[in-house]
C-alpha cells in the first residue's frame, strides 16, 4: 500500500472526514485530499508536504516514519538508463585490382633498375683514397634546471550524498541542518550532500537548544541531549565512537508578552494565532529565526526583514503602529517583505 491509501484507510476507519481533519490539523482540506490521491504535483514544496504528510499521520495514529520513506522514493524516481546504440560497421571495399596500364609500368621499371645495376658493377674503383672528412666537435651539454618543487595539491571535498541519523533526549526536538527543518526527532538516515562543515540545531521547548558546526563526509548517527534551559549546556555524542561534545548556548529570539507597549515606528511585530512553521531573514538574507513558534507568542524585529510562513492565517503582522493584519489565508504558503 502506498502512504496515500494508508491514509485514507486509517481516516475512513475512524470515520473521520477531510473537513474535520482540516481544522484539527490546520492543513488546507485539498492538500489532504493531495495526500490520499498520491498527487504530488498538487502539493506545495517538499519541506512544507513532509511537514503535512508527518502531521497527517500523527493525527490518525500511524508512524509516519515508513510514509515519508515512501514519499521521498515517489518524489525522486530512479533515472532511466541510457540506450547504448553500437557503432555502425565499416563498409565492405573490394581490393583494388592492377590493370594492363600498371603492369607495364612496372614492368619498364624493372628493366631500368636491372641496367643502372649493371653499369655500376662494371665502373672501376678510383685509385686515390679522399681523405676524412673532419668530425665536429660534440657541443657542450646544457645546464641540468633544478626540478620545480610542484604546488600542494588542494584538499578533496566530498562528493554525494551521505545519511544523517539524529536522536535527541527528550524525543521530539525539531532539526535543523544548515537552517533547513528536518522534523522532529528521532531522523533517521536523512539524505544529505557530503561537506566538510554544516550547521546543526536541535531545539525543543523549555530546553537549551544544541547549535554547533558537525562534519558531513560521511554517514553520521548523533545524539543531542538538551537539559532544562538554565541548568546546563547541551551535549552533542557521536553514537558509533561515543564522542561527547559541549556545546556554547546561543541566545534565543527576542519574545515580548502580548500586553508589552507598543513598538516603535517601523518595528514589525509578529504574533503567532495558532500554529504555524515560519523563517525571518534580514535584508542581507542571513536567517533569524525559523521553527515552529507557541502559540500565542509576540516577537519583534527592525524593518526590512522577510517573512516566509506555512499557515499565513494563523501569523499576524503589525508594522511600526500600524493595523494587525494576517499574511494570507488558512494553510496559504506566504513569503512577505516588511
Amino acid at each position: 500500500m502506498t502512504f496515500g491509501s494508508t491514509l485514507r484507510g486509517a481516516r475512513e476507519a475512524r470515520g473521520l472526514t477531510l473537513r474535520e481533519l482540516a481544522q484539527t490539523t490546520a492543513i488546507r482540506r485539498d492538500y489532504l485530499q493531495a495526500l490520499e490521491d498520491g498527487q504530488l504535483a498538487a502539493l506545495p514544496e517538499a519541506t512544507f508536504a513532509r511537514a503535512y504528510l508527518r502531521t497527517y499521520a500523527r493525527e490518525l495514529g500511524l508512524d509516519p516514519a515508513p510514509l515519508l520513506a515512501d514519499f521521498d522514493r515517489l518524489l525522486r524516481p530512479p533515472a532511466p538508463e541510457p540506450a547504448v546504440t553500437p557503432p555502425p560497421e565499416p563498409p565492405q571495399q573490394d581490393p583494388p585490382t592492377l590493370g594492363p596500364v600498371r603492369l607495364a609500368l612496372i614492368a619498364v621499371l624493372l628493366v631500368l633498375l636491372v641496367t643502372v645495376g649493371v653499369l655500376l658493377l662494371r665502373r672501376p674503383s678510383p685509385a686515390a683514397v679522399l681523405p676524412t672528412a673532419p668530425v665536429p666537435a660534440a657541443p657542450a651539454p646544457s645546464p641540468v634546471q633544478p626540478p620545480k618543487a610542484e604546488a600542494p595539491t588542494p584538499p578533496v571535498s566530498p562528493q554525494g550524498t551521505v545519511r544523517l541519523t539524529i536522536k535527541s533526549e527528550p524525543d521530539g526536538a525539531v532539526v535543523y541542518l544548515d537552517n533547513r527543518n528536518l522534523g522532529p526527532a528521532p531522523v533517521l538516515s536523512f539524505p544529505v550532500d557530503a561537506r566538510r562543515r554544516a550547521e546543526l540545531r536541535v531545539e525543543a521547548a523549555g530546553r537549551t537548544p544544541l547549535k554547533q558546526t558537525i562534519d558531513l563526509g560521511q554517514s553520521r548517527n548523533l545524539r543531542a541531549t538538551l537539559p532544562p534551559t538554565g541548568s546546563e549546556a547541551s551535549v552533542l555524542t557521536d553514537l558509533n565512537t561515543g564522542v561527547r561534545t559541549l556545546t556554547p548556548l546561543p541566545p534565543p529570539p527576542a519574545s515580548v508578552s502580548p500586553d508589552a507597549p507598543p513598538a516603535a515606528t517601523g518595528t514589525v511585530t509578529i504574533r503567532f494565532a495558532g500554529q504555524s512553521w515560519v523563517r525571518v531573514t534580514d535584508r542581507e538574507g542571513q536567517v533569524l529565526y525559523e521553527g515552529v513558534p507557541p502559540v500565542g507568542s509576540v516577537v519583534k524585529y527592525p524593518p526590512g526583514v522577510s517573512v516566509r510562513a506555512g499557515n499565513a492565517g494563523a501569523v499576524q503582522v503589525r508594522v511600526g503602529g500600524g493595523p494587525e493584519q494576517a499574511m494570507g489565508g488558512a494553510g496559504q504558503v506566504v513569503t512577505r517583505q516588511y
